[in-house]
């Protein structure tokens, strides 16, 4: 099963602001800044392919607190069985 490396902290990205060059903030997954966060809900039900929304990327949403931008960056997944490695 593929996980996402920012979502479980096994590493970290810095994202510069495009507008001020700021450290942006990783604000966790898109879907969680739209929807109510519910550990149940399934997450397939985003996996539409819209914006590389799909099994294979994590849909991260950064933002600048300085000046209100935000950005969207895809994570791509990594095996489960490569983090044994």
């Amino acid at each position: 099963m593929p996980v996402c490396l920012l979502c479980n902290s096994l590493a970290s990205v810095e994202k510069k602001c495009p507008g001020c060059g700021a450290s942006m903030l990783d604000t966790g997954l898109l879907q969680d800044f739209y929807d109510n966060y519910s550990a149940y809900l399934d997450q397939n039900i985003y996996e539409d392919g819209y914006m590389f929304n799909d099994e294979d990327y994590c849909i991260h949403f950064f933002y600048c607190p300085k000046c209100q931008i935000n950005v969207n960056l895809a994570v791509k997944k990594v095996d489960e069985d490569r983090l044994m490695e």
